[in-house]
Parts: C-alpha cells; sequence; structure tokens
C-alpha cells in the first residue's frame, strides 16, 4: 500500500511540474509574462498567481514531437513522400502557432487570427506576413526549402504519381534522399526560429528559471 501511495505521489508531482512549465511558456508565448519578469523570482511569483486567479486554462496538445519522429521513422524506411508530408505538417503546425500567439500578443481578436491562417498560402506567410506582423524573417534559403516541400506535399495528397522506369525511379529516390537532408536541416533551423519569435530571445532564461525550480523541488 505504501509502494503504491509513494508510486502515486511521485506521478502527481511529474504532473504538477509538467503542468507548471506548460503554463510558465504559454505565458511567456502569448504576453502575459515577460522575459523581465524573471529578474525577481517573489514579483515574477506574485504576478504568476495574480494571472491564474483571473484565467480560464484550455489544455491544447502539441503534436510536434510525434510528427518530427514520425517523419524521421519514414524518411529511414526510404518512404520520403510520407517523410515530407509530416515534415510540411510540422512546419505549418509551427507558422501557424507563431500566427496565433503573435496575434494574441497583439491583441488581435481569435477570429481575425484564424482568418489570416485561412486567407494567406504559404508563401505569403513565408514573405510579407511576417513584416505585417512585425516578426523576423525567415532564411531565404530555409525558406526555398520550405516552399519546396510544401508543393512536393501538395502533389503527394491530391495527385496520383505516375510509375517511372527503374533507372528514373533510382535517380528520383536519391534526389529525394538529398532533399531529406536538406529539409531536416531546415527543421533544425525552424525550431530555433519558432523559439526566437515566441519567446523573444529568452528561452535560454525561461530553461533556466525552470531547471532552477525542479532542482529546488527535489531537495525538498
Amino acid at each position: 500500500m505504501k509502494d503504491k501511495t509513494n508510486k502515486s505521489e511521485k506521478i502527481s508531482n511529474r504532473l504538477s511540474k509538467a503542468v507548471f512549465e506548460s503554463v510558465v511558456k504559454t505565458l511567456i508565448k502569448d504576453g502575459s509574462l515577460s522575459i523581465e519578469d524573471f529578474n525577481d523570482e517573489e514579483k515574477f511569483k506574485k504576478k504568476l498567481f495574480d494571472i491564474n486567479k483571473k484565467t480560464e486554462w484550455a489544455i491544447v496538445i502539441d503534436h510536434s514531437d510525434n510528427l518530427i519522429s514520425t517523419a524521421k521513422q519514414f524518411a529511414d524506411k526510404g518512404d520520403f513522400d510520407k517523410a515530407k508530408l509530416f515534415y510540411a505538417t510540422f512546419i505549418e503546425h509551427e507558422i501557424n502557432k507563431i500566427i496565433i500567439d503573435t496575434c494574441n500578443k497583439k491583441k488581435i481578436d481569435k477570429k481575425t487570427a484564424n482568418e489570416i491562417i485561412r486567407s494567406t498560402n504559404m508563401i505569403a506567410k513565408l514573405t510579407w506576413l511576417p513584416e505585417i506582423l512585425d516578426i523576423p524573417k525567415v532564411n531565404d534559403n530555409h525558406r526555398k526549402v520550405i516552399l519546396k516541400l510544401s508543393d512536393d506535399r501538395n502533389a503527394f495528397v491530391h495527385y496520383k504519381h505516375n510509375s517511372l522506369p527503374d533507372d528514373i525511379e533510382i535517380n528520383q529516390k536519391e534526389k529525394q534522399a538529398t532533399e531529406i537532408e536538406d529539409i531536416k536541416k531546415t527543421i533544425i533551423y525552424f525550431r530555433k526560429y519558432s523559439s526566437r519569435v515566441l519567446f523573444k530571445n529568452g528561452k535560454t532564461k525561461v530553461d533556466k528559471f525552470l531547471k532552477n525550480e525542479r532542482n529546488k523541488k527535489k531537495k525538498n
């Protein structure tokens, strides 16, 4: 009975830590908390409690890691079309997340933010929209990779591929394998880009704070 209680407490503690860290990161991304708030721990915690009193929380499931993991599994098996499908979906989710959070910070209502997402294509989201939302531009080389990836995903989803002669098929596979390596580099870049936009270059400071909080709870 004691073992079950201890196990239950450990699970509860892990859940509490996970929820706390998720809440902090969400509040940073939507602008409710700023990086400067972390300079004074007592003021930070008071502000966090004040926000909690007047906030209704909703759970949002982030599929980012699963999308990347699934894409990698397909790429490792040489199923490059499906790998591109999941890599492209990851990019699209991240871009839409940036748009929603940036609009939220700018006090743009959710309906308008969703309309922006629906009404703009990938080219717009990677070129003129960042300027309007006043967020950093996407690197030109990585933008080209993303647009090519988006086109390939759409071709795979909406059209049937004609069978190719064996020698052309082999060359096509080799070309796709090279493209996948470029896509992986772009994924790494875009995760950093997303973090830079959402946390205003302060993610390292946030992570350090959360790590210190975890260490304190371990000691207690």
